[in-house]
């Protein structure tokens, strides 16, 4: 069974504990035989990782006014030729639907972090940019979030790092390659769906 440290969560903890979940697949796979359950642990042990991640990080962030989804998209837009990102590419970056991304970028620019700039190359189309304040943020708790960054992977050797990344990037490609329709025909992938 894996056990994870509590977390502070506005002033009350949460455990973050995977065996509540062990023992639920447990009955189901007596209730219910012929499950992968080695297969199911390892998917919902992904999910709840990346939960327990995003929940750590979006801690760390709070500080700074902003989470992990406004972190990013600030991240990309500082990364930027020029500082300027079309909204599409901002999605796909993202992994995240248009819509979104327009609710985010209000956000954003409301907070004066962004702005909207007509695209020197095309008029039909809007760049965002960083405003000075959006790049002091940035600066401000970009380098602090790579030290947290770093302090949650202490316990990794290189080499185990190494291992982890290239698993995940081989289930990414699976997940992303068409999949073969009951009938034969090729299912796109998710973001063919957007």
């Amino acid at each position: 069974m894996l056990n994870y440290v509590p977390h502070n969560f506005g002033g009350r903890f949460m455990n973050h504990t995977f065996e509540p979940f062990e023992q639920g697949i447990a009955r189901v796979s007596r209730r219910l035989p012929g499950m992968p359950r080695e297969m199911v642990i390892l998917t919902r042990l992904f999910f709840f990782t990346f939960s327990c991640v995003n929940d750590d990080l979006n801690r760390f962030l709070a500080d700074h006014g902003v989470n992990t989804t406004t972190s990013l998209a600030l991240a990309m837009i500082y990364g930027s030729t020029d500082n300027r990102v079309n909204p599409c590419e901002l999605s796909a970056a993202l992994n995240s639907s248009r819509t979104n991304v327009t609710r985010l970028i209000d956000e954003l620019e409301k907070q004066g972090w962004v702005e909207r700039n007509v695209s020197p190359s095309d008029r039909r189309r809007i760049d965002l940019s960083l405003t000075p304040s959006g790049v002091a943020l940035v600066e401000q708790y970009l380098p602090r979030q790579w030290d947290h960054i770093r302090s949650l992977w202490d316990d990794f050797d290189a080499a185990e790092r190494a291992t982890l990344e290239r698993l995940l990037r081989k289930l990414l490609t699976h997940v992303n390659a068409p999949q073969p329709d009951t009938d034969g025909a090729s299912t796109p992938t998710h973001r063919e769906h957007e």
